[in-house]
């Protein structure tokens, strides 16, 4: 007759002898064990490249920074390696690499060689990445110069204004607008704006040739300008899609030509089009081009009258040239990575992107 009890009945049996948890991996014989082998195992928490490529920055003199995260499993966190040259990366020829406790979501250049990083518990650093009168010797070094914690969400817009690269401004995924200020000793905001959208806040550009303007878009279809030299934040409205039919996912501020000055801003959309926008005439879309038949613009980069365009879902690379009104299609790529995450233009004819999936790809022209 069986036993009565439950802990008698499912007890484990005495010739269940498995080996130690540390020999359990590959042994067919206890496979539901396996998993007791992979809690023993130590995380491997050494310095290396991880397999998210996230975001690539590059200053004046070609120093490039590169994040990248862990996100397998339950622990994430991210790794910041600095570069002299791009044209093979590892950890072991880094000029700079540190680990950081949480993921790094966005790196950006600033000016004299200072780097902001954007965490993802919401903070935003400032690190100084050379310097000959530190170390000579090694001139290559990180020292934090600043750290602040003005967003209570994780960073998901970070720039640089061209025109003075000791101010950027950044916005988070509650829809908070932070200018920041780097001119004196530390990191420091100065301007705030808590409720910059009603929509969700997608894309953020800045001037080239002004600090006082900048441009944000969101998912409803609606771009704003801003004039930071008001006494208190204030925003106009540029553009708002009032058939819904619109769903902006990127902005970019063209640089300065000779018919149109620096006055055209490019707005990507979720169905893969860039629609511009000129600031003198607010409220009206002067053209539409269609980049991509499937996918969503992700990022816009400019680079003189060179406008290259990224879209995932899947991923995708355009470049053209603009004259004018007219977009002259010059270079395309399809499915450069799994996921396209951030890109850089290295010099007037060659775009890094990097991603998920052939984590680094170079486009010339």
């Amino acid at each position: 007759m069986f036993p009565q009890r439950s802990s008698v009945t499912y007890q484990t049996p005495a010739t269940h002898q498995p080996p130690p948890a540390k020999e359990l991996a590959g042994n067919l014989d206890y496979p539901n064990l396996n998993v007791a082998d992979m809690n023993a195992r130590l995380e491997d928490l050494s310095p290396r490249l991880h397999d998210c490529f996230d975001s690539i920055s590059i200053n004046e003199l070609q120093h490039v920074a590169l994040a990248t995260n862990h996100r397998d499993g339950v622990q994430w966190w991210g790794m910041l390696f600095g570069y002299s040259r791009t044209d093979h990366m590892s950890v072991d020829n880094a000029d700079f690499k540190l680990q950081c406790e949480y993921t790094v979501n966005i790196l950006r250049y600033a000016d004299d060689n200072v780097l902001l990083v954007a965490l993802g518990d919401a903070r935003l650093q400032a690190w100084s990445t050379y310097s000959s009168v530190r170390n000579p010797n090694s001139p290559y070094c990180l020292f934090l110069v600043g750290e602040d914690a003005a967003h209570k969400a994780p960073i998901n817009q970070l720039c640089v204004f061209k025109s003075r690269p000791q101010q950027a401004v950044s916005t988070c995924l509650n829809n908070t607008l932070n200018v920041w200020d780097l001119s004196g000793a530390d990191l420091r905001s100065m301007y705030r704006a808590s409720a910059a959208h009603t929509n969700k806040l997608t894309g953020l550009a800045t001037s080239a040739t002004s600090a006082a303007q900048l441009i944000t878009c969101d998912r409803g279809g609606c771009a704003r300008i801003w004039d930071l030299r008001a006494t208190s934040p204030a925003s106009s409205c540029l553009y708002d899609d009032k058939t819904h039919m619109l769903s902006f996912s990127c902005a970019a501020w063209s640089t300065p030509s000779e018919l149109q000055g620096d006055n055209y801003i490019y707005l990507g959309d979720y169905d893969g089009n860039v629609h511009t926008v000129d600031i003198r005439v607010p409220r009206k879309l002067q053209q539409t081009d269609a980049y991509f038949n499937v996918g969503h613009v992700s990022q816009l980069l400019v680079n003189g009258s060179h406008l290259a365009t990224m879209s995932n879902q899947p991923a995708g690379v355009r470049i053209v040239k603009v004259a004018g009104n007219k977009h002259e299609f010059l270079y395309s790529n399809e499915n450069p990575h799994t996921r396209l995450t951030d890109a850089v233009w290295r010099d007037e004819k060659t775009l890094l992107t990097i991603g998920h999936g052939r984590k680094l790809a170079t486009h010339k022209l």
